[in-house]
């Protein structure tokens, strides 16, 4: 669980390269994401040329650390894989898990990183569709941006009692 606690989300990295062995361990924590009706509709875009990576900032107000970034991965959400349908909205819930299960393992490669929003924005998917050629039945989810943290971010007990419900809504601890 300790990566669960650590994860905080770094903007600001490192002028140094992630190793190709690390980004696929990151890889590897996405297709091992939770999957409604186990269709894993995701598919991952390795982006490291600097010039693609300054391009991403470029596309969102949201994503200039883009441009100190050592790498983002772009999970997307395939609709033509397993049963998914275009009317089938459950492939939100499975990327959000597979962005999610990079995020921690970033944390365990001692790696920094941050989720950025992209789907449903209509304008942001399409710049990068543009850009990487991705197809039509291809939707880019989310970017995560990712390298060598430059400072750490300290850790915060985010808990909070005042939310929690137990057996109807006003039942509080």
């Amino acid at each position: 669980m300790s990566a669960i606690f650590e994860r905080r989300s770094v903007r600001k990295f490192l002028p140094k390269s992630v190793e190709p062995d690390r980004i696929e361990r990151l890889l590897r924590a996405g297709f091992e994401a939770p999957s409604a009706h186990n269709r894993r509709p995701w598919e991952f875009i390795v982006i490291t040329a600097r010039k693609d990576l300054d391009a991403i900032a470029g596309m969102s107000p949201f994503a200039k650390m883009c441009t100190e970034a050592a790498a983002a991965i772009i999970p997307c959400a395939n609709l033509n894989l397993g049963e998914a349908a275009p009317e089938d909205t459950w492939w939100v819930q499975d990327l959000a898990a597979a962005t999610e299960n990079i995020l921690l393992q970033i944390v365990e490669e001692g790696l920094g990183g941050v989720w950025l929003g992209w789907y449903p924005d209509k304008g942001r998917i399409e710049a990068l569709s543009a850009r990487f050629g991705i197809p039509s039945h291809i939707v880019p989810f989310s970017v995560i941006a990712l390298g060598y943290p430059a400072k750490s971010v300290p850790k915060a007990d985010r808990f909070n009692a005042s939310r929690v419900h137990y057996d109807a809504w006003d039942k509080q601890v």
